[in-house]
């Protein structure tokens, strides 16, 4: 269990961690985090601390759909949150608070590697099977009880974030969190997730 939880915390770290330089290179970042750092800038809240309330919505999601069948560990999501949104505020305002990038092909690389540091944090967190994530956690309930599958629901939430991002900046000239860095996040994201379980995880499920 010990280990576990190490693994979890490691995954957090490298996600948020990564969606912090992903945000400074400023190319774009993926669809959850366009809409949460839109919002966050539109309200005057550090993004992290937006993304601890955003999160936390997913998790009494889930509480409020399963009730008395809402698992005790699950509770431990409450770390992913709180470490998550802490993690992703020091790295914004603190550890790159002074740094730029300032050649398009430097930012492009950072957005990149970004991208494939998180997409390995995610995988960890999810194969060390310790506790579901808020926002796939509770969208996989919805979907089950929906009668759909997870990922058409999660491609509808999608759609549905990138249109308040786009709002938000149309309406109130927030600065652009949707870019080409969105259409390679989404392209390389999922299969690098799969990369990942493949070459690194494959046969340490649960370990």
């Amino acid at each position: 269990m010990v280990r576990k939880i190490a693994r979890t915390v490691l995954g957090i770290l490298l996600v948020y961690a990564s969606v912090a330089f992903a945000i400074k290179a400023g190319i774009g970042v993926l669809p959850v985090d366009a809409a949460i750092t839109s919002i966050a800038l539109l309200i005057g809240m550090k993004v992290g601390t937006f993304s601890m309330l955003f999160h936390g919505c997913f998790f009494l999601g889930q509480i409020a759909i399963e009730r008395r069948n809402f698992r005790k560990t699950e509770l431990l999501q409450l770390l992913y949150i709180t470490l998550g949104g802490s993690v992703l505020n020091f790295f914004l305002y603190v550890v790159l608070r002074d740094v730029t990038f300032a050649a398009y092909p430097l930012r492009l690389i950072v957005a990149v590697a970004a991208f494939a540091v998180s997409a390995f944090g995610c995988t960890l967190v999810l194969e060390t099977r310790l506790m579901r994530t808020p926002m796939e956690g509770c969208i996989q309930l919805l979907a089950e009880r929906m009668g759909t599958s997870m990922g058409k629901l999660r491609q509808k939430i999608d759609v549905a974030l990138v249109a308040v991002s786009v709002a938000i900046t149309l309406l109130f000239g927030v600065e652009w969190t949707l870019r080409e860095g969105t259409v390679i996040a989404a392209l390389i994201f999922g299969p690098m997730m799969d990369f990942w379980k493949k070459t690194v995880f494959s046969g340490r499920a649960g370990a």
